[in-house]
């Protein structure tokens, strides 16, 4: 055991045998421990925090599932538009891409100023934008309004995790931001079901409309039920807060604190911390690969090779990646949970690295679902061969789960008051490189073979996960020398 490993084991130690310490049910301390001001969100009841995670987690999931409900129907929606297939898929990869660039201002926002004001104004810039792309009479027109709906939506993917992980303590946090996690990454799956009739029945422009009018609701919920949870640690309590202190639409402003424009390059700062870029990276090809990549192509391949329309192809695609990730989370989550349990009954320290030992099985099921999803393709003359693609789509759903929710637990429980910023910048890489899969996926199929593609996905898996591995086993030593983030350290 290193000095660092000391330390840590001689700290807690010495905190558990302290009078007035607050113990889980395991008798273990809490981590971080609530303080005794009734407002710190970590003493709220469990039934409110439980109302806060749902909301959080439906924000996640109308933000994903509003940028992915045109998928089946981008046929359609390239004969409407006089355009191609591919070019119609763009509507979708221009708003994950400005997804991604809008999670850089909403969580620094969200720091200072509160994440209830931040949900409240980006989802309206969201909806706004929404409705506007679905009524626009051009292809120009629709792609500016999916951009600014992709900006919009962005504070689900990232301010929704930080909202969590100001509720929960650690023997919660990684079921509680598995939720979120398989909230927002099956909102494009489960988006396909409907989205298919709709199109097929309604027409292509109601796979825009009705996300816009879900994620209206949702806003009014934002309004009504979700209180701000940042909360400034070392602060004297708020004196006669009143019943709504933590309702006001402003938020409550962080003590002390003032947006600087350096609070907008804090992610990038977060690159100094090597396990962080290990984990992003091979997160975001994970996603690409298992997520993105059926999500994006299967709309023109089963067009093109099984002759189906856009309500076959929504079923298809979602229940097959719904049940994947959905089963994925009920493993992982729970999982993870125990995997940190062990580990600190085992060593008496608390020790990240434990919960990334839940994605084995995933690294051996990723590459062998891409296998199957591009061997199916290729052999398409094949009897029921589309069963196989969408058992692959299933397997490669389930892996991206299992990978997912244990690099977001483990980044937030190394970095806590950095929540917002790690998370943030996971999903700028898992945006930006999964973008991009509209514009090379099905041309690098056509141009080798689908069975050659699906062989190169699964060895890109493979490799990306080498590093992981060193991780693994040696992350806390590698953590301990670079030492800790000196921003937000009272959030």
């Amino acid at each position: 055991m290193d000095s660092s490993e000391k330390k840590s084991l001689e700290a807690e130690v010495e905190s558990s045998s302290s009078e007035g310490v607050k113990l889980d049910h395991h008798g273990l301390p809490l981590i971080p421990q609530p303080s005794d001001d009734p407002e710190d969100p970590l003493n709220w009841g469990r039934g409110q925090k439980y109302i806060i995670v749902a909301i959080a987690s439906l924000v996640a999931f109308l933000g994903t599932f509003a940028l992915a409900s045109s998928n089946p129907a981008y046929a359609q929606i390239g004969l409407a538009l006089d355009v191609t297939a591919i070019e119609a898929s763009y509507i979708g990869t221009i708003g994950i891409a400005s997804a991604g660039l809008g999670s850089f201002v909403w969580a620094p926002i969200s720091n200072v100023y509160g994440r209830r004001p931040v949900l409240i104004f980006s989802q309206a810039i969201g909806i706004a934008a929404g409705f506007g792309a679905a009524y626009a009479k051009s292809y120009g027109g629709i792609l500016v309004g999916r951009f600014f709906t992709g900006f919009g939506v962005a504070s689900g993917n990232v301010v929704t995790f930080a909202v969590v992980s100001d509720l929960f303590c650690l023997h919660e946090r990684g079921k509680m931001l598995g939720l979120v996690t398989v909230a927002l990454i099956n909102g494009p799956h489960v988006a396909s079901l409907p989205a298919g009739f709709i199109a097929q029945n309604v027409g292509w422009r109601w796979t825009i409309i009705l996300p816009s009018i879900l994620t209206a609701v949702c806003w009014v919920l934002i309004i009504l039920a979700m209180p701000e949870t940042l909360y400034v640690r070392g602060q004297p309590p708020v004196e006669s807060p009143g019943k709504y202190y933590r309702m006001r639409v402003t938020g409550t402003k962080a003590v002390g604190r003032k947006l600087q424009l350096v609070d907008f390059a804090r992610p990038f700062q977060m690159l100094k911390y090597f396990p962080i870029v290990v984990l992003g990276w091979f997160a975001a090809v994970a996603f690409t690969l298992g997520s993105v990549m059926p999500a994006q192509t299967v709309s023109a391949l089963f067009h093109t090779y099984y002759k189906w329309g856009s309500a076959r192809t929504g079923v298809a695609l979602s229940v097959s990646t719904t049940i994947g990730g959905v089963l994925g989370e009920v493993v992982s989550g729970p999982v993870i949970d125990k995997l940190m349990e062990r580990s600190r009954k085992r060593t008496g320290r608390v020790r990240p690295e434990s919960r990334l030992h839940g994605m084995w099985p995933a690294i051996f099921l990723l590459p062998a679902g891409l296998l199957m999803f591009g061997f199916s393709i290729a052999n398409h003359d094949l009897k029921h061969s589309y069963i196989a693609a969408t058992v692959g789509m299933a397997i490669t759903c389930f892996a991206v789960q299992m990978i997912t929710t244990p690099i977001i637990a483990y980044c937030v429980d190394c970095y806590k008051p950095q929540s917002a910023e790690v998370v943030q910048l996971l999903n700028f890489a898992r945006q930006e490189i999964s973008f991009t899969v509209g514009f090379w996926s099905i041309r690098y199929g056509d141009k080798v073979g689908f069975q050659f593609s699906g062989l190169t996905y699964a060895c890109v898996s493979v490799f990306f996960f080498l590093p992981v591995m060193w991780i693994m086993f040696y992350g806390e030593r590698l953590r301990a020398r670079l030492g800790e983030p000196e921003f937000n350290k009272n959030i």
